[in-house]
């Protein structure tokens, strides 16, 4: 049967699927092959429906998420399928056999009081600083991606119409809040303007004068986490998060979070309002028109 993996390895490469994902296929396959062959001493030519589930269920016991054992039904079925199609087996043991549902997790977010606490931090007085304050606000105020803010450069600022140009997959324009548009400021002004590189083009930029990296903005970031104590991790994704929470829980409708974040699912969007804590009077007495 290690034979008939690898022409199924060459089929999937044939597909121009990503390296990833043909090797998460074999991976599963093979942890398969591996299990049926040390607990019932089988081919895996030789699988039955039974044996499947059990696997699935030892998965779950040592702790595999419900996307880990989704992929690895979706791997069993795709492949005894091609198996099936080169006349290697007579039946596909995995045909009726469905994927768990998915546990959407609510969405880890910072407080206000958090967002608060963390802008204060940084050294507006210094490059570092200055530069970490605008990537702050930023990336909390527009709920932008990092790969996107890496790449936005000068020419893609209109600071007089508070506006940011993101270009991308998901190309937008985004306003800018007071407090990002006075930080960014401040940094092109003061620091960006005199230690950038003449052929950089980029906003934001290292202590060398060249663009900033992924790396770099995480090194960023795990700088002032250990500043202070949320108990979380700050990443670029829980800001992002925040940013839509409180969106959100300020009165923004979904349709404008969406647009904002670039998401092209409105279900993603969805997905925001299980940590919205609604304030329904609050809500109504400023919004309904009669009170």
């Amino acid at each position: 049967m290690e034979n008939n993996i690898k022409i199924y390895k060459q089929y999937l490469d044939s597909k121009h699927l990503s390296a990833n994902t043909v090797s998460s296929y074999i991976y599963d396959i093979n942890s398969f092959k591996d299990y049926l062959l040390n607990d019932y001493g089988l081919d895996i030519s030789k699988t039955k429906k039974a044996q499947i589930l059990t696997y699935l269920v030892n998965l779950q016991k040592h702790g595999k998420s419900s996307s880990t054992i989704s992929r690895t039904i979706s791997a069993l079925k795709n492949f005894f399928e091609f198996l099936k199609k080169e006349k290697i087996i007579d039946d596909n043991p995995a045909t009726s056999i469905h994927s768990p549902k998915q546990i959407k997790k609510t969405p880890a977010i910072l407080s206000e009081d958090d967002i608060t606490q963390l802008m204060k931090l940084a050294d507006i007085t210094t490059f570092k600083g200055s530069r970490d304050s605008a990537i702050l606000e930023l990336l909390y105020s527009s709920g932008i991606k990092v790969t996107e803010l890496i790449n936005i450069k000068v020419n893609h600022l209109n600071l007089n119409a508070g506006i940011i140009n993101i270009e991308g997959n998901k190309e937008r324009i985004v306003p800018l809040s007071q407090y990002s548009k006075n930080a960014i400021t401040t940094y092109l002004n003061n620091f960006r303007n005199i230690k950038c590189k003449e052929d950089v083009e980029f906003l934001f930029i290292n202590i060398s004068g060249e663009p900033i990296s992924r790396q770099g903005i995480w090194k960023i970031l795990k700088y002032y986490e250990k500043k202070v104590n949320f108990k979380k991790e700050l990443s670029p994704q829980i800001l992002r998060n925040s940013f839509a929470v409180h969106l959100l829980s300020h009165g923004a409708d979904l349709k404008t979070v969406q647009e904002l974040m670039g998401l092209s699912s409105f279900a993603a969007t969805q997905n925001y309002l299980n940590s919205v804590e609604f304030k329904s009077l609050e809500v109504f007495k400023k919004t309904f028109p009669r009170v």
